[in-house]
Protein backbone atom coordinates (compact mmCIF):
# COMPACT_ATOMS: atom_id res chain seq x y z
CA UNK A 1 0.00 0.00 0.00
CA UNK A 2 0.83 3.79 -0.54
CA UNK A 3 0.12 5.26 2.61
CA UNK A 4 0.15 9.05 3.46
CA UNK A 5 0.51 10.42 7.19
CA UNK A 6 -0.38 13.85 7.34
CA UNK A 7 0.86 15.84 10.65
CA UNK A 8 1.69 19.08 11.30
CA UNK A 9 4.76 18.62 12.85
CA UNK A 10 6.84 15.34 12.28
CA UNK A 11 10.65 14.71 13.79
CA UNK A 12 13.84 15.12 12.47
CA UNK A 13 15.12 11.59 12.14
CA UNK A 14 16.35 9.52 10.42
CA UNK A 15 13.42 6.18 10.17
CA UNK A 16 16.26 3.84 9.28
CA UNK A 17 18.45 4.60 12.25
CA UNK A 18 17.12 6.92 14.56
CA UNK A 19 19.68 8.93 14.45
CA UNK A 20 18.46 12.89 15.27
CA UNK A 21 19.20 15.44 12.65
CA UNK A 22 17.70 18.53 14.02
CA UNK A 23 16.65 19.04 17.63
CA UNK A 24 12.58 20.20 17.09
CA UNK A 25 11.37 19.53 20.53
CA UNK A 26 8.78 16.69 19.21
CA UNK A 27 6.21 15.91 21.42
CA UNK A 28 3.93 12.68 22.25
CA UNK A 29 1.63 13.60 18.79
CA UNK A 30 5.05 13.56 16.89
CA UNK A 31 6.76 10.27 18.18
CA UNK A 32 3.29 8.23 17.28
CA UNK A 33 3.80 9.60 14.07
CA UNK A 34 7.12 8.19 13.73
CA UNK A 35 6.83 5.18 15.41
CA UNK A 36 3.99 4.48 13.27
CA UNK A 37 5.53 4.79 10.10
CA UNK A 38 9.07 3.55 11.17
CA UNK A 39 6.47 -0.02 11.81
CA UNK A 40 4.92 0.40 8.86
CA UNK A 41 7.78 0.84 6.60
CA UNK A 42 9.04 -2.49 8.23
CA UNK A 43 5.76 -4.44 7.01
CA UNK A 44 6.46 -3.48 3.61
CA UNK A 45 4.38 -0.39 3.00
CA UNK A 46 5.19 2.56 1.35
CA UNK A 47 5.30 5.66 3.71
CA UNK A 48 4.67 9.28 2.71
CA UNK A 49 5.29 12.27 5.11
CA UNK A 50 3.03 15.37 4.48
CA UNK A 51 4.31 18.02 7.60
CA UNK A 52 5.56 21.29 8.32
CA UNK A 53 9.42 22.39 8.60
CA UNK A 54 10.81 24.23 10.92
CA UNK A 55 12.54 26.64 8.65
CA UNK A 56 11.15 28.83 5.97
CA UNK A 57 12.00 26.19 3.07
CA UNK A 58 10.89 23.33 1.50
CA UNK A 59 12.06 19.86 1.26
CA UNK A 60 12.15 16.30 0.31
CA UNK A 61 14.24 13.49 2.55
CA UNK A 62 14.14 10.22 0.52
CA UNK A 63 14.35 7.20 2.92
CA UNK A 64 13.83 4.50 0.29
CA UNK A 65 10.47 3.16 1.73
CA UNK A 66 9.71 6.00 3.73
CA UNK A 67 9.76 9.66 2.20
CA UNK A 68 9.05 13.13 4.04
CA UNK A 69 7.60 16.30 2.63
CA UNK A 70 8.22 18.88 4.16
CA UNK A 71 6.83 22.27 3.74
CA UNK A 72 8.36 25.93 5.10
CA UNK A 73 7.05 27.51 8.45
CA UNK A 74 5.37 30.95 8.06
CA UNK A 75 4.36 31.58 11.56
CA UNK A 76 4.11 29.51 14.84
CA UNK A 77 1.11 28.70 17.28
CA UNK A 78 2.58 27.51 20.86
CA UNK A 79 5.31 25.20 20.09
CA UNK A 80 3.90 23.97 16.36
CA UNK A 81 5.45 25.70 13.12
CA UNK A 82 2.19 26.34 11.00
CA UNK A 83 2.87 26.06 6.80
CA UNK A 84 0.36 27.36 4.44
CA UNK A 85 1.57 25.25 1.95
CA UNK A 86 0.87 21.95 3.86
CA UNK A 87 -2.64 22.94 3.42
CA UNK A 88 -2.41 22.71 -0.49
CA UNK A 89 1.16 21.14 -1.59
CA UNK A 90 0.17 17.93 -1.24
CA UNK A 91 -3.05 18.17 -3.29
CA UNK A 92 -0.17 18.70 -6.83
CA UNK A 93 2.25 16.03 -5.60
CA UNK A 94 1.11 14.06 -8.34
CA UNK A 95 1.07 10.54 -6.12
CA UNK A 96 -1.46 8.42 -5.71
CA UNK A 97 -1.89 6.95 -2.76
CA UNK A 98 -4.07 4.40 -1.08
CA UNK A 99 -4.81 5.31 2.20
CA UNK A 100 -4.49 8.94 3.73
CA UNK A 101 -4.39 9.38 7.43
CA UNK A 102 -4.15 12.58 9.66
CA UNK A 103 -2.78 12.44 13.09
CA UNK A 104 -5.63 14.99 14.89
CA UNK A 105 -3.02 17.41 16.58
CA UNK A 106 -2.42 21.37 14.54
CA UNK A 107 -3.79 22.67 11.97
CA UNK A 108 -3.55 22.37 8.96
CA UNK A 109 -2.55 18.56 8.49
CA UNK A 110 -6.29 17.28 9.17
CA UNK A 111 -7.89 19.81 6.65
CA UNK A 112 -5.09 18.84 4.25
CA UNK A 113 -5.92 14.84 4.65
CA UNK A 114 -9.74 15.33 4.36
CA UNK A 115 -9.43 17.94 0.93
CA UNK A 116 -6.87 14.58 -0.07
CA UNK A 117 -9.01 12.59 0.64
CA UNK A 118 -12.18 14.17 -0.81
CA UNK A 119 -10.66 15.20 -3.78
CA UNK A 120 -8.80 11.72 -4.75
CA UNK A 121 -11.49 9.71 -3.64
CA UNK A 122 -9.36 7.70 -1.28
CA UNK A 123 -10.35 6.20 2.62
CA UNK A 124 -9.13 8.87 5.26
CA UNK A 125 -8.23 7.63 8.74
CA UNK A 126 -8.13 9.98 11.66
CA UNK A 127 -6.11 9.33 14.97
CA UNK A 128 -7.51 11.70 17.32
CA UNK A 129 -5.09 12.15 20.41
CA UNK A 130 -7.14 14.38 22.41
CA UNK A 131 -9.94 17.19 22.80
CA UNK A 132 -8.56 20.61 22.87
CA UNK A 133 -8.49 22.40 25.51
CA UNK A 134 -8.76 26.52 25.07
CA UNK A 135 -8.78 29.28 28.29
CA UNK A 136 -4.90 29.47 27.84
CA UNK A 137 -2.00 30.72 25.09
CA UNK A 138 -2.08 33.33 22.70
CA UNK A 139 -4.29 34.93 20.87
CA UNK A 140 -3.89 32.67 17.94
CA UNK A 141 -3.48 29.46 20.18
CA UNK A 142 -7.33 30.29 21.47
CA UNK A 143 -8.55 31.91 18.06
CA UNK A 144 -7.13 27.90 16.68
CA UNK A 145 -8.61 26.07 19.12
CA UNK A 146 -12.14 28.04 19.68
CA UNK A 147 -12.22 27.41 16.04
CA UNK A 148 -11.29 23.71 15.52
CA UNK A 149 -13.50 22.73 18.69
CA UNK A 150 -16.58 24.81 17.21
CA UNK A 151 -16.54 23.81 13.25
CA UNK A 152 -12.94 22.28 12.28
CA UNK A 153 -13.59 19.07 14.46
CA UNK A 154 -16.91 17.49 13.64
CA UNK A 155 -16.64 19.00 9.81
CA UNK A 156 -13.56 16.79 9.51
CA UNK A 157 -14.83 13.64 11.64
CA UNK A 158 -17.87 13.72 9.89
CA UNK A 159 -16.39 13.29 6.53
CA UNK A 160 -13.86 10.51 7.95
CA UNK A 161 -14.27 6.90 6.94
CA UNK A 162 -12.43 5.57 10.21
CA UNK A 163 -11.42 7.32 13.77
CA UNK A 164 -8.75 5.37 15.73
CA UNK A 165 -9.26 6.44 19.55
CA UNK A 166 -6.57 5.39 21.91
CA UNK A 167 -8.78 3.67 24.74
CA UNK A 168 -12.79 2.99 25.10
CA UNK A 169 -12.31 5.74 28.11
CA UNK A 170 -11.01 8.13 25.59
CA UNK A 171 -13.60 7.99 23.37
CA UNK A 172 -16.27 7.89 25.81
CA UNK A 173 -14.87 10.93 27.92
CA UNK A 174 -14.37 12.77 24.29
CA UNK A 175 -17.14 15.76 23.17
CA UNK A 176 -16.16 14.51 19.27
CA UNK A 177 -15.86 11.00 19.27
CA UNK A 178 -18.77 9.48 21.38
CA UNK A 179 -21.05 11.26 18.03
CA UNK A 180 -19.39 8.88 16.10
CA UNK A 181 -19.59 5.39 17.43
CA UNK A 182 -19.86 3.49 14.10
CA UNK A 183 -16.70 4.70 12.95
CA UNK A 184 -14.57 4.12 15.77
CA UNK A 185 -11.77 1.48 16.45
CA UNK A 186 -9.73 1.36 19.42
CA UNK A 187 -5.73 1.10 19.18
CA UNK A 188 -3.72 2.20 21.70
CA UNK A 189 -0.02 4.09 21.43
CA UNK A 190 2.47 1.56 21.46
CA UNK A 191 5.92 1.36 23.17
CA UNK A 192 9.60 -0.08 22.14
CA UNK A 193 10.37 -1.75 25.45
CA UNK A 194 14.12 -1.93 24.36
CA UNK A 195 14.91 1.63 24.38
CA UNK A 196 14.32 1.82 28.24
CA UNK A 197 16.50 -1.07 28.95
CA UNK A 198 20.05 0.92 29.36
CA UNK A 199 23.05 -0.26 31.41
CA UNK A 200 22.99 2.14 33.78
CA UNK A 201 22.08 2.36 37.43
CA UNK A 202 19.98 5.06 38.81
CA UNK A 203 23.19 6.31 40.49
CA UNK A 204 24.87 6.41 37.74
CA UNK A 205 22.17 8.21 35.95
CA UNK A 206 22.45 10.58 38.45
CA UNK A 207 25.71 11.17 38.65
CA UNK A 208 25.46 11.95 34.43
CA UNK A 209 22.29 14.27 35.13
CA UNK A 210 23.57 16.09 38.33
CA UNK A 211 20.56 14.82 40.08
CA UNK A 212 21.10 14.73 43.99
CA UNK A 213 21.82 11.33 45.09
CA UNK A 214 20.13 11.72 48.56
CA UNK A 215 17.01 12.26 47.68
CA UNK A 216 13.91 10.38 46.81
CA UNK A 217 12.71 11.88 43.35
CA UNK A 218 9.59 12.41 41.87
CA UNK A 219 9.58 12.76 38.09
CA UNK A 220 6.77 14.83 35.98
CA UNK A 221 7.60 14.50 31.81
CA UNK A 222 5.18 16.70 29.77
CA UNK A 223 4.05 19.99 28.38
CA UNK A 224 3.90 22.89 31.26
CA UNK A 225 0.23 23.86 30.38
CA UNK A 226 -2.78 23.85 32.48
CA UNK A 227 -4.06 20.18 30.54
CA UNK A 228 -1.37 18.70 32.41
CA UNK A 229 -2.00 20.49 36.18
CA UNK A 230 1.86 21.08 36.80
CA UNK A 231 -0.09 23.93 38.95
CA UNK A 232 -1.59 21.12 41.37
CA UNK A 233 1.68 19.37 41.73
CA UNK A 234 3.46 22.15 42.71
CA UNK A 235 0.84 22.64 45.49
CA UNK A 236 1.26 18.68 45.94
CA UNK A 237 5.32 19.32 46.44
CA UNK A 238 4.95 21.96 49.32
CA UNK A 239 2.68 19.36 51.43
CA UNK A 240 5.50 16.57 50.71
CA UNK A 241 8.50 18.10 51.71
CA UNK A 242 7.06 19.67 55.13
CA UNK A 243 6.68 15.92 55.84
CA UNK A 244 9.41 14.03 53.81
CA UNK A 245 12.28 16.79 53.38
CA UNK A 246 14.36 14.24 51.27
CA UNK A 247 11.95 14.39 48.31
CA UNK A 248 12.76 16.34 44.78
CA UNK A 249 10.81 16.75 42.01
CA UNK A 250 11.81 17.04 38.30
CA UNK A 251 9.74 18.04 36.07
CA UNK A 252 10.64 17.83 32.60
CA UNK A 253 9.16 19.63 29.48
CA UNK A 254 8.72 22.87 27.76
CA UNK A 255 5.19 24.76 27.64
CA UNK A 256 3.27 28.07 27.99
CA UNK A 257 3.73 28.24 32.00
CA UNK A 258 7.46 27.56 32.37
CA UNK A 259 7.71 30.80 33.99
CA UNK A 260 4.94 31.18 35.87
CA UNK A 261 5.28 27.96 37.43
CA UNK A 262 8.89 28.61 38.22
CA UNK A 263 7.28 32.31 40.39
CA UNK A 264 4.84 29.60 41.51
CA UNK A 265 7.80 27.67 43.26
CA UNK A 266 9.55 30.57 44.40
CA UNK A 267 5.94 31.52 46.21
CA UNK A 268 5.58 28.45 47.45
CA UNK A 269 8.96 28.00 48.87
CA UNK A 270 9.91 24.98 47.36
CA UNK A 271 12.25 26.38 44.40
CA UNK A 272 15.33 24.87 46.17
CA UNK A 273 13.11 20.95 45.77
CA UNK A 274 12.12 21.69 42.47
CA UNK A 275 13.88 21.73 38.85
CA UNK A 276 12.82 22.71 35.86
CA UNK A 277 14.77 21.22 33.19
CA UNK A 278 12.78 22.61 29.82
CA UNK A 279 12.48 20.34 26.68
CA UNK A 280 15.33 17.53 26.48
CA UNK A 281 15.58 14.74 23.78
CA UNK A 282 14.44 11.06 24.28
CA UNK A 283 17.87 9.77 25.35
CA UNK A 284 17.98 12.36 28.13
CA UNK A 285 14.69 11.95 28.95
CA UNK A 286 15.38 8.07 29.09
CA UNK A 287 18.01 8.50 31.79
CA UNK A 288 15.92 10.91 34.18
CA UNK A 289 13.33 7.94 34.26
CA UNK A 290 16.02 5.78 35.27
CA UNK A 291 17.00 8.63 38.04
CA UNK A 292 13.75 8.43 39.40
CA UNK A 293 11.85 6.64 42.01
CA UNK A 294 8.57 7.87 41.48
CA UNK A 295 6.32 9.16 38.10
CA UNK A 296 3.62 11.65 38.49
CA UNK A 297 1.19 12.42 35.90
CA UNK A 298 -1.52 14.75 37.36
CA UNK A 299 -2.98 15.21 34.29
CA UNK A 300 -7.04 17.51 34.31
CA UNK A 301 -7.40 15.70 30.42
CA UNK A 302 -5.49 12.69 28.60
CA UNK A 303 -6.11 10.39 25.86
CA UNK A 304 -3.31 7.82 25.99
CA UNK A 305 -0.15 9.16 27.78
CA UNK A 306 2.92 8.10 26.15
CA UNK A 307 4.71 9.22 29.06
CA UNK A 308 2.98 6.76 31.20
CA UNK A 309 3.60 4.09 29.18
CA UNK A 310 7.55 5.08 29.45
CA UNK A 311 7.85 5.30 32.92
CA UNK A 312 6.47 2.20 32.96
CA UNK A 313 8.82 0.49 31.16
CA UNK A 314 11.19 1.88 32.59
CA UNK A 315 10.01 0.10 35.67
CA UNK A 316 8.71 3.16 38.01
CA UNK A 317 5.44 3.11 40.06
CA UNK A 318 2.95 5.40 38.67
CA UNK A 319 0.73 8.27 40.54
CA UNK A 320 -2.04 9.31 38.15
CA UNK A 321 -4.72 11.46 38.24
CA UNK A 322 -8.26 9.98 38.24
CA UNK A 323 -8.97 10.06 34.65
CA UNK A 324 -10.70 6.75 32.94
CA UNK A 325 -8.07 6.55 30.64
CA UNK A 326 -5.45 6.22 33.45
CA UNK A 327 -6.46 3.35 34.77
CA UNK A 328 -6.28 1.34 31.57
CA UNK A 329 -2.66 1.67 32.45
CA UNK A 330 -2.50 2.35 36.59
CA UNK A 331 -4.09 -0.75 38.17
CA UNK A 332 -4.33 0.94 41.79
CA UNK A 333 -2.89 -1.15 44.47
CA UNK A 334 -0.53 -3.00 42.12
CA UNK A 335 2.02 -0.67 39.74
CA UNK A 336 0.42 2.82 41.50
CA UNK A 337 -2.09 4.97 42.71
CA UNK A 338 -4.83 7.03 41.16
CA UNK A 339 -5.94 10.20 43.20
CA UNK A 340 -8.65 12.60 42.70
CA UNK A 341 -8.65 14.78 39.46
CA UNK A 342 -7.11 18.20 40.65
CA UNK A 343 -7.42 17.54 44.40
CA UNK A 344 -3.43 18.57 45.33
CA UNK A 345 -4.12 17.06 49.12
CA UNK A 346 -4.73 13.33 47.49
CA UNK A 347 -1.96 13.54 45.35
CA UNK A 348 0.34 14.53 47.95
CA UNK A 349 -0.90 11.54 50.55
CA UNK A 350 -0.42 9.25 47.82
CA UNK A 351 3.00 10.27 46.79
CA UNK A 352 4.23 10.62 50.48
CA UNK A 353 2.75 7.19 51.17
CA UNK A 354 5.23 5.76 48.24
CA UNK A 355 7.77 8.01 49.47
CA UNK A 356 7.45 6.32 52.99
CA UNK A 357 7.66 2.82 51.63
CA UNK A 358 10.55 1.90 49.43
CA UNK A 359 9.93 -1.76 49.31
CA UNK A 360 6.14 -1.03 47.88
CA UNK A 361 7.88 1.18 45.16
CA UNK A 362 10.31 -1.33 44.07
CA UNK A 363 7.02 -4.18 44.01
CA UNK A 364 5.36 -1.70 42.08
CA UNK A 365 7.77 -0.56 39.66
CA UNK A 366 8.13 -4.51 38.47
CA UNK A 367 4.41 -4.63 38.41
CA UNK A 368 4.96 -1.69 36.01
CA UNK A 369 7.07 -3.65 33.45
CA UNK A 370 4.91 -6.43 33.42
CA UNK A 371 1.81 -4.27 33.04
CA UNK A 372 3.33 -2.42 29.68
CA UNK A 373 4.25 -5.22 27.83
CA UNK A 374 0.31 -5.56 26.69
CA UNK A 375 1.85 -2.67 24.37
CA UNK A 376 4.13 -2.79 21.36
CA UNK A 377 4.47 -1.00 18.04
CA UNK A 378 4.51 -4.17 16.18
CA UNK A 379 0.82 -4.81 17.39
CA UNK A 380 -0.40 -1.17 16.99
CA UNK A 381 0.96 -1.28 13.41
CA UNK A 382 -0.48 -4.29 12.76
CA UNK A 383 -4.40 -3.65 14.46
CA UNK A 384 -3.77 0.05 12.20
CA UNK A 385 -3.14 -2.19 8.72
CA UNK A 386 -6.05 -4.06 9.30
CA UNK A 387 -8.24 -1.15 9.27
CA UNK A 388 -6.62 0.14 5.93
CA UNK A 389 -7.32 -3.18 4.58
CA UNK A 390 -10.93 -3.66 5.61
CA UNK A 391 -11.43 0.38 3.85
CA UNK A 392 -10.13 -0.91 0.99
CA UNK A 393 -11.97 -4.17 0.99
CA UNK A 394 -9.24 -6.20 0.95
CA UNK A 395 -7.75 -9.24 2.98
CA UNK A 396 -4.73 -10.75 4.22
Amino acid sequence: MKIGYFTTRFPYKNPLTGEVIFHSHDGGVENVAYSLAVEMAKKGHEIFIFTSSMDSTNSIEDYGKIKIYRYRKNFIVGQAPISLDLLYKPLTSGLSLDIVHTHMGNLPAPLTALFYSMIKNKPLVVTHHGDWIGGYGGIKRKIGVFLFNNYLCDFILTRTDSIIGLSRSHVEDSRFLKKYPTKIEIIPNGINLNDFDIPFSKEECRNLLNLPKDKSIVLFVGSLTPRKAPDVLLNAMKKIVQEYSDSYLVLVGDGSWKNDLKEMAKTLGIDKDVLFTGFIEDDMKILHYKAADIFVLPSLSEAFPLTLMEAAASGLPLVGSGLECLKEIIDVDYNGFLTKTGDHDDLADKLIHLLNNKELRLKMGINSKSKVREFSWEKVAQDTEEVYLTLLGKSR
